[in-house]
Parts: structure tokens; sequence; C-alpha cells
């Protein structure tokens, strides 16, 4: 395993500045209240919302460039996960959609036992067509058992899913029509949502809309 996390750092750290350079001229890529991460120490929770599949890679290269920030480990699908097999090697964690959140949970709560930063999109997937997705209870389970900071993290951008493997058309990465804003927001803990750590079903679908709107927040 730690060959895998190594081989992980080793592949994030040397494609960040290429990805950031390509981002910044291409989508006009902007980073916002990096402050707030000084807060969040270096093992936290990162609650992102899901704009387009370029996302990981926006939500990667927002981070400030430390060393104590890399290798960052994300919730992936488990179709992703199946089918691009080079996915376990960049931080992809499978997510075991239809499982229990104990067992689905369970790989991102020890990555953070170890001191690691997750990233988890709380609607478990792209918004599309005008439908809105509601926050699963993973994100505040995650939370509730590791005792981690949560780190909301604001995607604003004109991208959307239909066109945001290649980032749209070639003419509108060349006139730079497409833009990408990344905002930070302050770190919390899972009990400042409803009050107390959530354990019921119930409670963790109210805390979980609780974080997604601190995302929507973000500022």
């Amino acid at each position: 395993m730690n060959i895998r996390r190594n081989l992980t750092k080793v592949l994030q750290t040397s494609s960040y500045w290429p990805f950031l350079f390509l981002f910044r001229i291409f989508l006009n890529f902007r980073v916002e209240r990096t402050d707030n991460l000084k807060k969040a120490g270096t093992s936290f929770i990162l609650a992102v919302n899901h704009v387009s599949y370029l996302d990981p890679i926006s939500v990667f290269i927002a981070l400030p460039f430390r060393l104590k920030y890399i290798p960052l480990f994300y919730m992936a699908s488990d179709l992703f996960y199946k089918l691009l097999f080079f996915y376990r090697f960049v931080g992809a964690i499978r997510a075991h959609e239809g499982r229990n959140l104990e067992l689905s949970s369970r790989p991102l709560i020890e990555k953070l036992g170890q001191g690691e930063r997750v990233v988890i999109f709380p609607e478990g997937g792209i918004n599309r067509g005008g439908v809105k997705r509601r926050p699963h209870r993973g994100i505040s389970y995650v939370a509730a058992k590791s005792n981690k900071l949560i780190v909301p993290l604001k995607i604003e951008s004109n991208l959307d899913g239909a066109v945001s493997v290649l980032g749209g058309s070639v003419i509108d990465l060349l006139t730079g029509r497409h833009w990408i804003k990344m905002v930070f927001g302050k770190p919390f803990k899972i009990d400042e949502t409803i009050g107390r750590i959530p354990e019921s079903l119930s409670e963790l679908r109210k805390a979980s809309d609780v974080v997604f709107e601190k995302i929507k927040m973000a500022k």
C-alpha cells in the first residue's frame, strides 16, 4: 500500500504545474481564500460541489503546491474506477455504490486516520439539465467517524457535464470562453451542522444538507 501511495504522490507532484499552467491559459482558472486552509492542518476532508469531469483536477491544483497536501485521495464512482485502471494510481478510492455506509466509507476513514486528505463530492455526481442532486449521507458519516475538519470548496464555472471532458470546442478553448473559479470556505466540524455529531440516518441526511449549504456559501 505504501508503494501505491508513493506512486500517487510522485504522479500528483509531477503533474501539478503542467495542469495548473494549462488550466490558467485555457480555462481562466482562479483560486480564492486559500488562507482558510491554514486552519485545517494537514489532514482534512474537502467537500466540493460537482460541476464537470474536470473537477478532480481543479480541486487538486486549487491547493497550494505544498508537499503536506500531496497525495490527495478522491472518492471515485465504481464505473470510472473499473473502466479507467490508472485511476487507482492517481488517488482514486472506489465508492462501492449501493452498499452500506460503513463499507463504502471505511477506506476514506482509514486514509484520514493515517493523516491523509480526502475529497468528497457530496452530490455523488454531476448535475445536468438543471436537476439538482441531494447530498448523500456519506460526507457526514466520514466526518463523524474520523473527527476531521471539513473544508468546503465551491466550484463556479461555465462548464457543464456534457462538454467538460474536453472543455468544450477547440474554438471555445482557444478564445478563453470557459472559466473556473475555486473558493475555499472556513473549516468546520460536523457537529457544527446540527448541533451534535449525527448518528441516525435522518441526522446524517440533515448534516449533509448543511455541509452542502456551507459549500455554496463559501466566499
